[in-house]
């Protein structure tokens, strides 16, 4: 057995996370749009990171895509509002200002904010009701019950036993995803998946090293795949009405199902070679010919 990883963290570092520069351009991006929002939209009362930045599972775009960066902007709760009008506020506000006037669209459930070339910004209007939180859909003219900070915490305490390895985990395979693009997964339907691998019982012994936790995770998570033959219900733990399947169709999980027991046999294979040329070898079959590059 090779576990490799040493290969591993100069992978990540070299080719999967983020660098320094780039993340100090989100940083500054995220707090240019709030502070406008605090002094230029009405009823506004804070704003909340969420998605891949809030969770430190970004990756490095692949060519010719850009980053996505996910901001709640808490709003007062207005009995005559409709969910149409909160969003069409959001986008007011920032068309107010000649710096985002042509950066803006408006989509089903936000405020589009697209630096060309580098990465665009969903702004989430979000009121808080009797029962909870909701996002505003603007085509339906609904309101949808969510809760990203408690499934933010969730994921925290879950990547906690693992000694931080399950958040690069989903690093990893998010840059298979994207890398191969041989199956259709959202990001946060990845996220639950992985973060539902760690079990209430788990020490963490099963996590020691991120080839460790790549191993464990993709084994549990395919057994729950292979399980399921048919698409499961997969919601927010930490609200179960919040269901995450709703964005794929059992076509879509099929291949994604497939697909999965594929890499995960491969993982297997290549954790459990001992001779070190093939051991390389066969985890580049998987990521690349970056991986294990010098060695």
């Amino acid at each position: 057995m090779a576990k490799r990883t040493r290969d591993f963290n100069n992978f990540m570092s070299n080719h999967v996370d983020l660098n320094e520069a780039r993340y100090r351009r989100l940083h500054s991006g995220r707090r240019g749009v709030s502070e406008h929002l605090s002094r230029n939209l009405p009823g506004f009362l804070k704003t909340e990171m969420q998605g891949s930045f809030a969770f430190k599972t970004i990756i490095r775009p692949t060519r010719g895509r850009e980053y996505d960066l996910d901001m709640l902007v808490f709003m007062e709760s207005v009995r005559s509002k409709t969910s149409k009008d909160y969003i069409e506020e959001v986008h007011r506000a920032m068309m107010a200002n000649k710096t985002y006037a042509d950066k803006v669209k408006m989509r089903k459930r936000c405020v589009e904010i697209n630096y060309a070339g580098e990465f665009h910004m969903d702004v989430v209007p979000c009121v808080e009701k009797r029962d909870g939180l909701y996002i505003c859909n603007r085509q339906t003219g609904h309101f949808e019950i969510t809760d990203g900070t408690g499934f933010r915490e969730w994921f925290n305490r879950k990547s906690k036993v693992t000694h931080g390895n399950l958040k690069r985990v989903a690093r990893l395979l998010k840059y298979l995803r994207d890398h191969k693009r041989t199956f259709t997964a959202p990001s946060v339907l990845l996220t639950t998946l992985i973060g539902n691998a760690v079990r209430n019982n788990d020490d963490g012994s099963q996590f020691k090293t991120l080839p460790d936790a790549l191993k464990t995770v993709t084994n549990r998570v395919n057994d729950f795949l292979q399980a399921n033959r048919k698409m499961p219900r997969i919601s927010n733990p930490a609200l179960p009405r919040e269901y995450f399947s709703r964005d794929w169709d059992r076509a879509m999980y099929r291949n994604f199902r497939n697909m999965f027991n594929s890499y995960n046999r491969r993982i297997n294979a290549a954790f459990d070679e001992s001779d070190h040329a093939r051991s390389v070898t066969a985890w580049r079959n998987l990521f690349g010919d970056d991986f294990g590059r010098g060695t």
